[in-house]
């Protein structure tokens, strides 16, 4: 089966199509065993919003060459079928008007299709979709940053604008999650920060577990 066409294909290392925007939000909050350990983290430190969205991801070696495969087939079998088409059509133009229509319609749709194929190649995303039991919002200064646990890690995967009409409603979270990001995560070292804010977490849940008080965690934040 075409792993283009297969849904639940990814690749050995998942690579987002986001760039940071200056602001003092990390790349990713650090690594985690489980997911349940990674909700336990950025739900303990920060007011978050579960939301499952589509983004994109970088292709990997395996789908850019098989989409240039197809599109290189697309240009070597199928656009030359059409043209030879188009080429008998126009010597025969006054007995064949419509043929030569229906040629030249598809000598133009192949060569959109083929266009089409080289640049999603050259642009090289494909949109994932993420499951909202694993990926989080952070309203934080006037934009949503969309993070998810993938390969027991909390990644940044998208950052968008908040709208105006929203911004009133998420005063409060922000704010507190203002406090938070600039009070925790340094910019010249946010690596540093995190691995500092995880090893504390860690140190917690194993302290709460060894004295019998660990409980069902629930994060601040809550269901859209």
């Amino acid at each position: 089966m075409s792993i283009l066409k297969n849904e639940n294909y990814r690749p050995a290392n998942i690579e987002f199509n986001v760039a940071t925007d200056g602001s003092p939000m990390p790349e990713t909050f650090g690594e985690f065993e489980t997911a349940e350990d990674a909700a336990k983290f950025i739900g303990g430190n920060l007011i978050i919003v579960n939301q499952g969205i589509t983004v994109s991801r970088h292709m990997d070696f395996k789908e850019k060459t098989e989409l240039r495969t197809e599109y290189n087939d697309v240009l070597e079998n199928e656009l030359p079928i059409y043209e030879k088409e188009l080429s008998v059509a126009t010597q025969n133009f006054t007995e064949a008007k419509k043929e030569l229509a229906e040629a030249t319609e598809m000598v133009s749709a192949t060569t959109v299709k083929a266009k089409s194929l080289a640049a999603e190649v050259k642009r090289g995303l494909k949109e994932m979709s993420l499951d909202e039991l694993f990926t989080y919002r952070i309203a934080y200064k006037g934009r949503y940053y969309f993070y998810t646990y993938i390969d027991k890690k909390i990644v940044l995967c998208r950052i968008s604008d908040i709208p105006e009409f929203e911004k009133g409603e998420l005063f409060n979270a922000m704010a507190e999650n203002e406090h938070f990001i600039d009070a925790n995560i340094n910019p010249e070292n946010p690596a540093k920060s995190i691995q500092a804010l995880a090893d504390k977490m860690k140190a917690k849940i194993t302290a709460s577990d060894n004295h019998g008080n660990s409980k069902t965690f629930a994060p601040k934040g809550k269901k859209k």
